[in-house]
């Protein structure tokens, strides 16, 4: 039983996270990893500059997690999108299970650990992705295992922890560049272990041992943090990860990236209440002793999660042994005052408990499931299949996330085309950045921009929210798809002609901050465009009715001016289609004249639809033609057959003949 109350909180802390983790694979990095991966083993080597994008084909391309990139084409290779989600869901599990062992190192009872870990799993959740910085979590728990060695071992088993850090620091280092915080959080454990030391010859002044020990160990973890920063930097690029590392500072300035925007609590709550809750904690332990050599590695986290949200995940599972001290701290304070309440198994009763509860919650609701394969719901699948049956990919512009898609599309990425810009952000130069940053540009500068480029195409997702939709000049591009959240345009040149013709849409868009995408269509035909007027008309009309979802004044008059073009102007079909909806609409305003003649002219361009038909005769009636109108009436009789219209329609002929 002891030993079911120690394994059964990690148990359900370990079915927790893998929970947060099998999930389908929505990552649009990943693409570009896997893609990226299969060139360098193609090439026995990295590229170094920008193979994959016709904008800047010979920039840089710094690659910081070419390892990973490998690990990913290698695992895609094997067994597909489920094969990598698994791997990255061990890699979480293997961090979250050091993280436990750690905190029972640090003397933290088994219920605390899981709950605090749980608590950081959940903070972190949206960064259980399948992205390289997955290894940094499971890095940093491994560099707190170490820190503790470190300060706890002396002679050769320190020299062997400090070499075992600097091999893992470069092996991490060639799979994210996240490995920087290493001889960060190293120096930041000796600055601690050096207060430490002052503060063990304070308050035992009677006897220096504990203050040499904190000195030796202060000390040691300098010299491993020296190493460890040489560590990082071996790795194919060299010191070129300071170049990676100091875009990171100056991107934000130049092109805003949600993950690199500092935490607010209307988007990130979870770390706000966590971080309260870490304070608290601070206090209600008492005065169990805080180690800064402990403290300050958290610290530092912490502060690099508060300038940037995508170290939350970092700061909260390194603050969690802490966390999960104070709780055991917390927990003994209230035993000695409710020892019935307290007593083994109830705590790990109850944290099991609550963590099987949040691992099954999902489920019998109905939230969870859905395999971990790809996640298809954010991927403009059907535009891009439209791109690519009318040859609109060489000189395509597309959105970050689309591109690495784009790139990796089995049978139309890399090689086959190039993209305009793809998430690897180091690939592109910072004038590049400034000018996808902006929310300022016009119309001209855009063009003048897509010219520079060589750009005849544009392929835009999200296009409800991104304020790129509105910068295509109608003058310039045609807008020829329009679904879900995908727009598409091309240049108006010659060869794109016959596209133009058979799939313009008559429409351009504003955007503002406030209210986002707005469609606003087009009453006047651009100079430039092949669709003839009646047909912009009868479009325009389409598109009216489609925004006001209802028969407006404005969808009424496009029409109308759609039908007072020439005759044969319209495809017969249309013509039919628009005169007999008209009809119907002039009859039901009790224009029974304007009805007749717009549904004989939609009989006239062979519509024999039942509805027209039937709209006619009631016409004919309205203005006496009893004759007429029951010649209609056969009419409908012929093509009803025993319906009730057809009944109906009988009752009306035998009136019109008494």
């Amino acid at each position: 039983m002891r030993f079911l109350a120690r394994v059964a909180p990690l148990i359900a802390l370990l079915a927790l996270v893998a929970e947060l983790s099998l999930r389908p694979m929505a990552e649009s990095d990943l693409f570009f990893r896997i893609k990226a991966g299969q060139e360098i083993l193609t090439q026995h080597g990295l590229p170094g500059r920008n193979l994959f994008s016709f904008t800047y084909p010979d920039y840089p391309d710094v690659d910081a997690a070419w390892l990973f990139e490998v690990g990913a084409a290698a695992l895609y290779a094997l067994g597909g999108f489920p094969a990598i989600v698994i791997a990255k869901t061990v890699v979480l599990l293997a961090a979250f299970g050091l993280a436990f062992w750690l905190c029972l190192r640090r003397g933290v009872a088994p219920a605390p650990a899981a709950f605090a870990l749980a608590v950081a799993a959940f903070v972190g959740r949206e960064r259980f992705v399948e992205r390289p910085h997955i290894f940094s979590l499971l890095g940093a728990v491994g560099l707190l295992l170490a820190i503790d060695r470190l300060v706890a071992t002396t002679g050769k088993r320190a020299a062997r922890v400090a070499v075992a850090v600097c091999v893992g620091v470069a092996v991490w280092a060639n799979l994210h560049a996240g490995a920087f915080v290493a001889p960060v959080l190293l120096a930041c454990a000796g600055a601690g272990a050096w207060v430490d030391r002052n503060g063990a010859k304070a308050h035992l002044r009677d006897s220096c041992t504990p203050a040499l020990r904190a000195g030796a160990a202060s000390r040691r973890l300098a010299f491993t943090a020296l190493a460890a920063a040489v560590a990082v930097f071996a790795t194919p690029i060299g010191f070129g990860l300071l170049r990676y590392l100091h875009l990171h500072l100056t991107l934000p300035g130049l092109h805003p990236v949600d993950e690199f925007r500092a935490p607010t609590w209307l988007s990130d709550p979870a770390v706000f209440v966590f971080g309260a809750a870490f304070v608290v904690s601070l206090f209600a332990a008492g005065r169990h002793r805080l180690t800064w050599t402990a403290a300050l590695p958290v610290l530092a986290m912490v502060l690099l999660a508060v300038r940037s949200i995508r170290f939350a995940a970092d700061a909260a599972l390194v603050a969690a042994p802490l966390f999960a001290v104070n709780l055991t701290a917390i927990g003994a304070r209230a035993g000695a005052r409710w020892p019935v309440l307290t007593a083994a198994p109830i705590p790990s009763v109850g944290v099991t408990a609550l963590l099987v509860g949040m691992v099954a919650g999902p489920l019998v609701a109905g939230h969870g499931g859905g395999g971990i394969g790809l996640d298809t719901r954010e991927l403009p699948l059907s535009a891009i299949a439209f791109v690519n049956e009318h040859g609109l990919r060489a000189r395509m512009y597309n959105d970050f996330e689309t591109g690495s898609y784009l790139l990796f599309e089995p049978g139309g990425g890399y090689p086959q085309h190039r993209v305009f810009v793809d998430p690897r952000l180091p690939a592109y130069p910072p004038a590049f950045h400034r000018l996808l940053g902006r929310a300022d540009v016009t119309r001209t500068e855009w063009s003048a921009a897509m010219d520079g480029y060589g750009v005849d195409s544009a392929l835009l997702s999200y296009a409800g929210i991104n304020p790129r939709v509105s910068w295509w000049d109608p003058e310039v591009y045609a807008l020829v798809f329009r679904e879900e959240d995908a727009r598409v345009f091309v240049r108006r040149l010659p060869r794109f002609a016959p596209l133009i013709a058979s799939r313009e849409i008559p429409a351009t868009f504003t955007f503002t901050p406030q209210e986002g995408t707005a469609t606003l269509p087009l009453e006047a035909r651009p100079a430039a465009s092949p669709v003839p007027d009646c047909e912009w008309q009868r479009r325009l009309g389409d598109l009216m009715f489609e925004l006001d979802g209802a028969a407006s004044p404005r969808v009424l008059a496009a029409y109308e001016r759609a039908l007072a073009a020439a005759s044969n102007c319209l495809r017969a079909d249309e013509e039919a289609r628009l005169a007999a909806w008209l009809g119907a609409i002039a009859l039901g305003a009790g224009r029974a004249a304007d009805a007749l003649a717009l549904l004989d002219r939609a009989r006239a361009h062979g519509d024999f639809e039942l509805g027209t038909l039937t709209n006619r005769a009631v016409a004919l009636e309205s203005l006496g033609r009893a004759r007429d109108a029951a010649a209609a009436w056969d009419e409908v009789i012929a093509r009803a057959g025993d319906s009730p219209l057809a009944t109906r329609a009988r009752e009306r002929r035998a009136r019109l003949r008494e």
